[in-house]
């Protein structure tokens, strides 16, 4: 049967999941990592789009450095409420609207940068679906443009026992029904039951390049910086991907 989109929406349009994004936004701000890499690929004139924006924690860090031209794109309508709220309040001039990443209602070429932070491309359920929201912010980037997003390794050695016992249950036909991927699984959250698809590199990068994009580089979170506690308690290790739009002239 399979996991479906509105099993997702229902969890972030729970009040007790604004509030915790709210408080992130308020408390946690941009990752060390975040600003390094959004600062060096991003300049603060770009139109760019942050998609699973939640209450605008990346939006809004960008903002207060100085970037001008942001829209964040969140599938909770609650979760836009605030964001929207957020930024009003802190008098920051940012564009939240609720949206599918799948099915992205902008024209072709029109931004200049897409993020996707917090691994919310891996809450997608289903891998088509994962690449029909690649496909998407592909036609909306400008040529040659960068696309950054994160996303959990099955392959991390700290879950290593995890994911060898996932297989063999996996194999034996006892995994959850609407797990239909492997690396599908649900996490039991003090928020609730959260789905999450967690790749190995090698799954992303033949998603990216099935979806006409390069991969430029993955890097693992650690590698990039040493981030403050804050950091480290609401989000644990994931990688970084740097992709660029191909098949088009444009900037190199």
């Amino acid at each position: 049967m399979g996991v479906g989109i509105e099993v997702v929406r229902e969890f972030y349009d729970q009040a007790n999941v604004v509030e915790h994004y709210r408080r992130a936004t308020a408390a946690v701000g941009l990752w060390a990592s975040e600003e390094l890499i959004l600062r060096e690929v991003f300049s603060p004139g770009d139109r760019i789009l942050e998609l699973g924006t939640g209450t605008g924690r990346i939006a809004v860090g960008l903002a207060e450095l100085g970037y001008r031209n942001l829209l964040g794109i969140e599938l909770s309508r609650p979760m836009v409420k605030e964001a929207r709220r957020i930024a009003q309040l802190l008098e920051l001039s940012i564009a939240f609207r609720q949206g599918d990443a799948t099915q992205l209602k902008f024209e072709d070429n029109l931004f200049e940068g897409a993020i996707f932070g917090f691994n919310g491309l891996m809450q997608i359920p289903g891998r088509e679906q994962r690449r029909a929201a690649l496909r998407e912010i592909r036609r909306v980037l400008q040529p040659g443009r960068s696309f950054v997003f994160t996303a959990h390794d099955r392959e991390n050695p700290k879950y290593r026992n995890y994911w060898k016992q996932e297989r063999k249950r996996w194999s034996q036909g006892d995994q959850d029904p609407d797990l239909t991927d492997f690396g599908d699984r649900y996490e039991d959250t003090d928020l609730g039951r959260l789905f999450i698809h967690v790749p190995t590199v090698k799954e992303v990068r033949e998603d990216l390049k099935a979806t006409g994009w390069i991969c430029e580089w993955e890097r693992p979170r650690s590698a990039l910086a040493n981030e403050p506690f804050p950091v480290r308690e609401f989000s644990d290790e994931c990688r970084f991907y740097l992709a660029r739009k191909c098949g088009e002239t444009g900037p190199p």
